[in-house]
């Protein structure tokens, strides 16, 4: 069921910019790094010098040094953890409506190690590295709504980096 009230002052700049609508499950979600800002955004980008990056960017970087925390921005199951191209090493979470994947970690928590599947909203999924295709240390997050990979910024209430 999708929400139709305010969640954050972004909310409505989400569904008007991106046409999607925060599933009931995706209210309050929180930012997988603290702090947190973005530093490349969603969309079609040019990186001179860089053509492994891509010309389109399905998720959002947040800069965060080596070895910062990576948390669970709401709580779900874990549905892979795996090491894939340019993502690296990455961690793949269903929130029942929405999906989430983490990439560029350096390790994933002992939990999930061991074979945990169910995690809490800020509960540690790893911590940040540079495994992948990196040109600095970074998360790279994704969101997918319905099967579509969406700009999470809006719903995570986060702006550029200054």
């Amino acid at each position: 069921m999708l929400i139709g009230r305010r969640v954050g002052a972004y909310a409505s700049l989400a569904t008007i910019f991106c046409g999607f609508s925060l599933p009931a499950s995706a209210a309050g979600l929180v930012p997988p790094v603290n702090p947190a800002c973005v530093s490349s955004p969603f969309g079609p980008r040019v990186l001179p010098g860089r053509p492994l990056a891509g010309t389109y960017h399905y998720g959002i970087d947040l800069p965060a040094a080596v070895g910062a925390r990576v948390v669970a921005v709401a709580a779900g199951e874990v549905v892979s953890i795996h090491r894939r191209g340019a993502g690296g090493l990455e961690v793949a979470l269903s929130h029942g409506n929405f999906i989430t994947v983490y990439a560029h970690l350096g390790s994933v928590s002992p939990a999930l190690a061991e074979g945990r599947r169910h995690v809490a909203a800020g509960e540690a999924l790893g911590v940040v590295g540079r495994t992948g295709v990196s040109y600095g240390p970074h998360l790279y997050f994704e969101l997918r709504i319905g099967g579509e990979r969406v700009d999470p910024a809006p719903y995570l209430q986060l702006g550029r980096c200054a």
